[in-house]
């Protein structure tokens, strides 16, 4: 995709070489396969990374400054974004031209964007500001398919008749479950892999519903029955493609707030099994996925944090009546 987003760090800061003529902003890598540059202006310092994808186009900022800064922002084609302030010790805000605000965020909040062509201006506090966003056209939104979304109605009409006004929907609350979304975005896209654009493309939809499920709160007892199920089902799936076999169950439990019984219980009660019989799934399907992607059963053991290949071997046997070798040579 097109980049359209122009952040003007060069208004404010002189490029330098590598992340080893920073100071404080040395272990704020986190999209390792994204291109990015590097900025400081005496104790001041930015780093940007971006990452040119199909479907979308992402970046992400991370900032010291001494004191409240504008950076200008050019952006040359409409397009649909979201933004999201992943830490931030004051308020962020976009202005546009006539200096009228766009959005304002506090830390931990995000919000959806149209953006015409235009030049803004991004107000960052003093301190350490992190932001991560992505933008991308609106026709991933075909005409019906919308419905769930009501809240991007005004956006996307204003992409579709060609606006000249930017336009912001309510913000809204970075849960757990966007963070590690994000996390795991950033850190497993790979350029130039056949496989790295359904990957993202599947990664930003999910942060799409995401953001949909907590703009829309739940309102019946069925419906937060469900919510809690689903979260606790993709929580365990974030963690288990994390953390392998050594994901606790009781880290759920303490993400949400609620005791691991009744979590369990909703579970159950919505998909008809257990909390521990999904976690052995979700094992064993990324131990699969581990295996086909070239690992040996000894790399994938390790891979899923098992203590021992002899573990995992057992594990996987009684799982899928086969050893990992034999599951391999059947491939």
């Amino acid at each position: 995709m097109k980049k359209s987003f122009h952040l003007g760090l060069y208004e404010h800061f002189d490029p330098v070489r590598t992340a080893d003529s920073l100071v404080h902003l040395k272990q704020g890598v986190t999209m390792p396969n994204a291109e990015a540059s590097y900025w400081k202006q005496q104790d001041e310092e930015a780093v940007l990374q971006e990452f040119d994808g199909h479907y979308g186009f992402l970046y992400y900022i991370d900032v010291r400054l001494d004191r409240q800064r504008h950076i200008p922002v050019e952006v040359d084609r409409a397009d649909m974004h979201i933004l999201y302030v992943l830490q931030s010790p004051g308020q962020t805000r976009l202005y546009d031209t006539d200096v009228r605000p766009v959005c304002q965020l506090d830390s931990q909040r995000a919000v959806y964007l149209y953006l015409p062509p235009e030049e803004y201006s991004l107000c960052l506090p003093r301190g350490r500001t992190r932001l991560f966003g992505f933008y991308f056209r609106a026709k991933i939104f075909r005409r019906g398919n919308e419905r769930p979304y009501d809240f991007l109605r005004p956006l996307l009409e204003a992409y579709r008749t060609g606006s000249g006004t930017a336009l912001s929907t309510a913000d809204f609350s970075i849960g757990l479950r966007t963070r590690f979304l994000i996390e795991t975005l950033c850190r497993d896209i790979r350029p130039k892999e056949l496989r790295n654009e359904s990957f993202i493309m599947d990664k930003l939809t999910r942060l799409i519903a995401l953001s949909r499920e907590t703009i829309l709160p739940a309102a019946t007892r069925a419906e937060r029955l469900r919510r809690t199920a689903e979260r606790a089902r993709e929580l365990l799936a974030l963690y288990v493609e994390r953390d392998g076999q050594s994901v606790q169950l009781s880290q759920i439990a303490a993400d949400l707030g609620e005791s691991l019984t009744r979590i369990s219980r909703k579970h159950k009660q919505y998909f008809g099994q257990t909390l521990q019989k999904h976690r052995e799934e979700l094992l064993l399907a990324r131990a699969c996925d581990l295996l086909h992607s070239g690992l040996s059963p000894t790399e994938c053991a390790y891979a899923l944090n098992y203590n021992s290949p002899e573990s995992f071997f057992h594990f996987f046997k009684a799982k899928m009546g086969l050893s990992p070798l034999t599951y391999l040579k059947t491939q």
